[in-house]
């Protein structure tokens, strides 16, 4: 049987009018929906999986499939606070981004998330001047209604720190240059000729009493792999010329 698109126009008023039916009266039957997000596959894909991780500072996508029609918003929630996204990608398919920070251990995050079907306007009002999204319902309107099942992810945000510790065996290095390659192969670098204490810079400490230099940095997201290893690479220089590497993985799931 084939299906013109008259025919399917005639589908879609169809359920028009009966979610507009069924809104009257309060009674909605909830739809099957799916949350993804695109920071757990190193290209970026997007995945369902329901535990995902996130470095410092990275912009990560949701995207959030639900049935065409079936609502006029979502709503995401983080840690309490609400975003409404009412404009969809795509008929059932809406997106939204959110920066996620570390403190000084990993923070988990819970995103969740649901379809709403208005009743007179959005019970939610994007106040400006904070930046929020504030919960206030008309006195006259009724509530909005949810109509798909609430999906949940949970986000652990977290920071990496490269370590090289080595023997001074021709003293105090005069310089050192760090190499982080990610898995696209995209290199950063970064060279300093002196001890720094900001941990997003080379920080060098040592000869410690057993002889030992330690080298730390603290990269960021821009940095790191978005998922499996980074690798990193530190070339260090002696007085006269002379210069050891040395190299490691770093985890940054």
């Amino acid at each position: 049987m084939t299906i013109t698109n008259r025919k399917m126009a005639r589908v879609g008023v169809g359920a028009a009018a009966l979610l507009a039916c069924l809104a009257s009266t309060g009674c909605l039957f909830r739809e099957p929906c799916r949350l993804l997000a695109d920071t757990a596959r190193p290209g970026g894909e997007f995945s369902a999986q329901r535990n995902q991780w996130a470095y410092d500072g990275e912009t990560v996508t949701f995207q959030m499939e639900c049935a065409p029609g079936a609502g006029h918003f979502v709503l995401f929630t983080v840690q309490g606070k609400d975003y409404v996204v009412e404009t969809p990608q795509a008929a059932g398919l809406y997106r939204w981004t959110h920066v996620f920070r570390a403190g000084a251990g990993p923070q988990v995050y819970t995103v969740s998330v649901s379809p709403f079907l208005m009743r007179g306007k959005c019970d939610w009002v994007y106040n400006s001047s904070t930046g929020a999204w504030d919960y206030y319902p008309g006195a006259a309107n009724k509530p909005d209604i949810v109509v798909g099942d609430e999906q949940m992810m949970k986000i652990t945000c977290y920071r990496a720190a490269v370590r090289f510790r080595f023997k001074a065996a021709r003293g105090r290095p005069e310089g050192l240059t760090l190499s982080l390659t990610r898995d696209t192969g995209q290199t950063s670098q970064h060279r300093t000729p002196q001890a720094r204490t900001d941990d997003r810079l080379i920080a060098l400490s040592g000869p410690d009493k057993d002889g030992l230099c330690e080298v730390t940095y603290t990269p960021t997201c821009e940095e790191v792999s978005r998922s499996g290893k980074t690798h990193a690479k530190l070339q260090i220089e002696y007085t006269g010329g002379e210069t050891a590497v040395l190299e490691q993985d770093i985890d940054t799931p």
